[in-house]
Formats: structure tokens, sequence, C-alpha cells
């Protein structure tokens, strides 16, 4: 069963998160990383395409990346239209689109949950299992990921050991 299987809470519809406002937030509250290049924005190429090689599991391409402090995103090509892929835990990234820059931000992964991922769909990949979770965010404490299971399952998570985490109904 995949999240958007599952018919979405009355309550979490507010939630629903979009991918310009992620960065315009970001972008007004000083997260984007500055270049020092003379480079204007208008006349950059921002990478479209970007492999992600992890350890233990198979590569992957995603579209759109961003790169965080600790985390890189972009949208999936394997699953539903619309899921965001934020991986924690991976060997390298290389664009596949020469000449390009990379969308960076200055935000950790904790801050990219805690500002715009309260009350999304996830699914949930751990370090210190094989195992998957899918469910809802509902918030952070400390370094602690609150997430509560489709099953009502309530979890406590370190941050730390989030390998990836796929978020849906994201869109551009």
């Amino acid at each position: 069963m995949w999240i958007s299987d599952i018919s979405p809470l009355n309550i979490w519809h507010k939630y629903i998160m979009n991918l310009d406002a992620l960065i315009e937030d970001l972008e007004a509250e000083g997260y984007f990383a500055s270049s020092g290049s003379d480079v204007t924005e208008e006349n950059q190429d921002y990478c479209k395409l970007i492999l992600v090689v992890r350890e233990d599991k198979p590569d992957i391409y995603l579209s759109l990346p961003l790169l965080g402090k600790d985390f890189i995103a972009g949208f999936t090509t394997t699953t539903s239209k619309g899921s965001w892929m934020v991986i924690h835990d991976y060997m390298f990234a290389t664009a596949q689109d020469a000449g390009t820059t990379l969308q960076k931000t200055k935000a950790t992964l904790k801050e990219i949950v805690k500002m715009h991922l309260i009350g999304s769909a996830a699914k949930l990949s751990l370090a210190a299992s094989e195992s998957e979770y899918t469910g809802y965010i509902v918030g952070t404490s400390g370094r602690i990921l609150e997430f509560v299971t489709f099953d009502a399952q309530r979890m406590l998570i370190p941050m730390k050991s989030i390998k990836s985490m796929v978020v849906e109904k994201l869109s551009i």
C-alpha cells in the first residue's frame, strides 16, 4: 500500500506543500547560500536532474534537486507525481546536465521539516532497520521527529537515523 492509495484525512489538506512556496520562504528567510559570483540569478541555469548514489540502496535520479546542509532532495522519477524525496544518507551525487548550478540552501533537514512538512504524509526509511513507515509528520522536538503511522502508532525518531523520506502531495 502506498501513501497516495489512502484517502487523506480532512484535517491534513491544509498542509499540502508547494515547492515554489518552500523556495520562496527559504529565500525570504535567508537560507539560500550566496554564491559570491558575478552571475545574476536570471543568467544562472539550475540543475534539473541529479543522480544520487547510496551505499545500500539502488542509485536514484531526482529532478529539480535542492542541496541542503545535511540532505539532498528532489522529485523522484520512480514514484507518483508530486512525490518529493529527501535523502539524508547518501555517498555522493552528480549533476546530469553539464554546465548547470545545483540549487542550494543553508537549511537543515530539521529546519525544512519544522517550517514546511508538519502535517505532510510521508514514507520514512530508517538507518537502524530495513523497515519503512508511512504516516504523517506531526512535529519536531529538539533533534527528534514526531511521526504517526497510518495505523496510529506514535514514533519519536532521531533525525540522524532517517535515511530518506518521501513526501506526498508536493507540487510545483
